[in-house]
């Protein structure tokens, strides 16, 4: 997938997603959710947060 079309299915821009990808900027609650629902990502390993 590439990036255009990973940002279109989050429902962002390329460069949202690139300032992003660069941590220039974090990702919005609800751009997180639509990982954690799409792809079945457990939202604390997906925010780095182990037991």
């Amino acid at each position: 997938m590439t990036q255009v079309e990973f940002s279109s299915f989050l429902g962002i821009s390329q460069g949202r997603l690139s300032e992003i990808e660069k941590d220039i900027t974090k990702p919005s609650a609800e751009t997180l959710i639509a990982l954690r629902k799409s792809f079945g990502i457990d939202l604390n390993e997906l925010l780095g947060y182990l037991d």
